[in-house]
C-alpha cells in the first residue's frame, strides 16, 4: 500500500502529489464537495463552491461514505411516496 504523506498542505501541488501512482476506486458527490476515493482508503476532496482542494483519511471518507448512503436512503424513500400519491406500483 502506498504511504501518504499525513501533513500535506491543502491547496497545494502536494495534495495531487500524494496520489500518483494511486488507483481511484470511485467518487463521491454531495451538494459542495466531490470526494475522488483510492483503492487504498483515502480521498481526494475538492470544493466545488469554494474552490480549495485537500486529502481526507480513510475515517474521514468513511463518515462521507456514510452520510452519501443515508442521503440517498431519504431521497429513495421520498421517490416511494411520491410514487405511491401518485398512484403508481413500484
Amino acid at each position: 500500500m502506498k504511504k501518504h504523506e499525513h501533513g500535506v498542505t491543502s491547496n497545494t501541488d502536494d495534495v495531487f502529489r500524494s496520489f500518483i501512482g494511486c488507483t481511484v476506486r470511485g467518487l463521491i458527490i454531495n451538494r459542495e464537495e466531490r470526494v475522488l476515493v483510492f483503492q487504498c482508503g483515502w480521498g481526494l476532496t475538492f470544493n466545488v463552491v469554494h474552490g480549495s482542494y485537500w486529502v481526507e483519511s480513510p475515517e474521514d471518507v468513511e463518515r462521507k461514505l456514510s452520510r452519501a448512503k443515508d442521503g440517498l436512503r431519504n431521497t429513495q424513500k421520498e421517490l416511494q411516496d411520491i410514487l405511491k400519491l401518485a398512484g403508481k406500483r413500484l
